[in-house]
This record gives structure tokens, C-alpha cells and sequence, in this order.
């Protein structure tokens, strides 16, 4: 089962999709993240792997570029399935009752529900987290503490290639920077 569901456009958020699947994957180990690019094996199939991954997930990450919310592509009246993955992701996440988190990336305002598809209007009003190109590790950091908290039987997987759980490493982690933070 994919622990982290990362969303995102390959037109604008590509690559910081890359750079946390990437960041996040040496936290909690490769297979608790799905990237759709990565995770997909080739001949699969897509839309089965998607849907699966989203119902599988504990959370999913949006992110969101400058002009994510102009690229929706939505008939209007149309109830049939859209062909926007972003949007559909998004929309099955919120039907299985997953925890969305917006991560916003660098320059990126808070999100305004009349931008937004109505299915998922809502994510303008969940709390967010930033992705800012200029502070990529903290920010990276924060988001795995945010993770943490809010799903925490993400941080007690065990990963072969890691030694103890994700919590036991970051507490580890969060006591050196604490330890060094208060010597002069």
C-alpha cells in the first residue's frame, strides 16, 4: 500500500513532484511514495494503477504551481469522467476520505475556491504547506515533521535500507539540530 500520493501537472510542478518524491523517498522509503512517472510499471495499467495507488494512500500532496488552477480542462455540465488526471486524483482522494495536503511552491498565493472545479473547491480551504525552490530542505523537513503528525503510522514503516522507523530518524535528527543549536 502507497503511504504519499504525490499529485501534480507535469506542465509546471514536474519538478518538484521529482525532487520530493525524491526527498521524501529517503524519509519513508521508496515504495511509501507514489510519483505516477516512477511508481507506474510499463505496461500496466495506467488508470487502474492510478485509481488503486489513491484508494491505497494516507495522504495525498498537490502540488501547485503559479498557474495550476488555470489549467483544468472541464466541459462544462459534463458528468463523465474527466480526462484531467490532476483533477481526478484529487476527486477520488476526497471520495475515499484522504487526507489532501496543497503544497505550494514558490510564489504560489493561497488558493481561491472560485479558481477551482467545484468537485474540489474545498482545497482552498485546507491548510497548506510551501515547497519554495530557495529553502528545499527545511521545507522538506518541515513536511515530513507535518506528515508525521498527521498520519502516524506513516513514520513507524520500516524500510529495509534504513535503520529503525522514519520516527525514530527524525527524532534522532531533530535532537542533534537541537543539541547544536544550543551550544556556542
Amino acid at each position: 500500500m502507497d503511504q504519499i500520493f504525490v499529485n501534480y501537472r507535469r506542465e509546471g510542478g514536474a519538478y518538484a513532484a521529482a525532487l520530493l518524491d525524491e526527498l521524501l523517498s529517503e524519509q519513508f522509503g521508496e515504495d511509501r511514495v507514489f510519483r505516477a512517472s516512477r511508481s507506474i510499471l510499463a505496461g500496466s495499467d495506467f488508470a487502474r494503477s492510478i485509481l488503486s495507488a489513491v484508494e491505497g494512500c494516507s495522504v495525498m500532496l498537490v502540488i501547485i504551481d503559479a498557474e495550476w488552477s488555470g489549467k483544468f480542462d472541464i466541459p462544462e455540465n459534463d458528468a463523465s469522467p474527466t480526462c484531467d488526471w490532476v483533477l481526478r486524483e484529487i476527486e477520488e482522494a476526497f471520495k475515499f476520505g484522504r487526507l489532501v495536503i496543497p503544497v505550494l511552491l514558490s510564489g504560489v498565493g493561497r488558493l481561491c475556491a472560485r479558481d477551482l472545479p467545484e468537485s474540489v473547491a474545498f482545497l482552498a480551504d485546507l491548510q497548506y504547506l510551501r515547497f519554495d525552490y530557495r529553502n528545499i530542505r527545511k521545507d522538506s523537513d518541515y513536511m515530513v515533521e507535518q506528515l508525521i503528525r498527521a498520519c502516524p503510522d506513516i513514520a513507524m514503516i520500516k524500510d529495509s535500507d534504513c535503520q529503525g522507523s522514519v520516527l525514530l530518524r527524525w527524532i534522532r535528527r531533530l535532537s542533534r539540530s537541537l543539541g547544536q543549536g544550543g551550544e556556542k
